[in-house]
């Protein structure tokens, strides 16, 4: 039989196998009673759906989560995370994975040239800012088309999927800039189809947004690799860390980081998968500092740290989001910092150009306020220590590690049944007693 539920789904009941389904029903209800109970469910959720305060912004953002073409200047929900499942900015580690070969080496650098993270070695901070400009357009925005110059060789106007980029034609909000750094770093996302632009030493004049590099891929079916907007060949948006997860409190993937150097500069040196390439600034490159024991670009930093020992650190709420963050999904190292001489690890976040560019009010500065920050600062006396850190085998995200566990199983789709109400069980005991009292009424008529 065909049911019919309230909020337009159809499922399909049948009946237990061997017995017929018995219901009773109350013989002093009329018709026009029982319609008025069964609507009395549906008029409930009504009810709870439009009263005041439960249909919050917080639902809403909540609901847009899979519904990117919501999303905009004012909308962007603390649960969003770009590209598939499959992903390695979309994986949580175990609890103790397996490390990397270089793990020691790093951890032996790192403490011989005193890296540490933003804040330095007495503290940990989080400044307003950020070097990522990211902007959602929709199908009304203007139109710009892309002159992408190929600044970095042939080639660097694609990424992986050599998907050439120049001459493309984009929905660019209005007022849309680039970060206002060297880098010029700039991303467009366009909601209707989920096409992710990003470009490097970008500018835009009039109809015209002009890039060294640049490529597309898709946030809701790529892998968020092989793009040509930074070092490592990372998609833009994959790792950022953004103002709404912090005020939520909840951050549900892995971040990404600019460390000082890395071990080599080149196509095919300085880096390890899911990096591709390793065009970050190499240890010695411009200051006394030697590459032996240099982390690659796209190496994967775990803090070493459980639940409890982070909780006991005394780090404020929004620090200990970010330590459970880096403990759960860690961070991969995206670019070098380019600041020649600064041993700091700095995390990346989305620029508050995303905002303030489209005449909107800087949501970094908002959510550093609301956390306790002051002059665009959160500060902590609790610092992350880089000795925490480990480094995690490629193998880990990719799933490749020997000697792994199969995956899981789905889930039963067919649970067991729930136990038989008392109604079922009288009804076995009267056909089993119907039918002895017709079997032994047989016998004596043959008697």
């Amino acid at each position: 039989m065909q049911i019919t539920m309230s909020y337009g789904k159809t499922s399909t009941a049948r009946p237990r196998p061997g017995y017929t389904r018995c219901v009773r029903r109350p013989r002093s209800l009329s018709a026009g009673i029982r319609s008025r109970v069964l609507l009395l469910p549906v008029m409930l959720l009504g009810i709870v759906a439009t009263s005041p305060g439960v249909a919050s912004a917080d639902s809403a953002s909540v609901r847009s989560c899979s519904r990117l073409g919501a999303f905009s200047a004012r909308v962007q929900p603390p649960c969003w995370t770009p590209f598939s499942g499959k992903s390695p900015f979309n994986v949580r580690l175990p609890a103790k994975p397996r490390l990397a070969s270089n793990d020691a080496a790093v951890a032996r650098h790192m403490s011989s040239y005193g890296w540490a993270f933003d804040g330095g070695s007495s503290k940990f901070q989080i400044t307003a800012g950020g070097s990522r400009a990211v902007y959602f357009a929709s199908p009304s925005d203007p139109v710009m088309r892309v002159n992408c110059t190929n600044a970095e060789g042939p080639g660097t106007c694609q990424g992986a999927n050599r998907v050439k980029v120049n001459g493309a034609k984009i929905h660019v909000p209005a007022g849309a800039r680039p970060e206002s750094n060297w880098d010029a770093h700039m991303t467009v996302v366009e909601t209707e189809t989920g096409h992710e632009y990003d470009f490097w030493r970008a500018s835009v004049s009039g109809s015209t947004l002009t890039a060294g590099t640049g490529s597309v891929e898709n946030v809701n079916t790529a892998n968020g690799l092989g793009a040509a907007g930074d070092a490592a060949g990372f998609s833009l948006t994959a790792g950022l860390l953004r103002p709404s997860e912090l005020l939520a409190g909840h951050i549900n993937h892995p971040l990404v980081i600019d460390v000082p150097c890395t071990n080599g500069h080149g196509a095919n040196t300085g880096y390890v998968w899911p990096a591709h390439g390793g065009w970050g600034e190499s240890c010695g490159q411009y200051w006394n500092e030697t590459k032996t024991g240099a982390p690659n670009l796209g190496q994967l930093f775990k803090l070493n740290m459980t639940d409890a020992e982070i909780a006991s650190s005394g780090a404020p709420a929004w620090e200990q989001t970010i330590m459970t963050t880096l403990a759960h999904y860690g961070a991969y190292a995206e670019d070098t910092n380019g600041s020649h001489r600064d041993d700091r690890i700095y995390i990346l976040k989305q620029s508050s150009a995303s905002w303030t560019s489209l005449g909107q009010p800087d949501r970094w500065t908002r959510a550093i306020a609301q956390l306790g920050g002051n002059n665009r600062i959160l500060s902590s006396s609790v610092p992350i220590a880089a000795s925490k850190l480990r480094v995690v085998d490629p193998c880990v995200p990719k799933g490749t590690c020997p000697g792994r566990r199969a995956p899981r199983p789905a889930a039963n789709r067919h649970p067991r049944r729930p136990p038989r109400t008392r109604d079922a069980r009288r009804h076995r005991q009267h056909h089993r007693h119907s039918q002895h009292r017709r079997s032994r009424a047989a016998l004596r008529r043959r008697g």
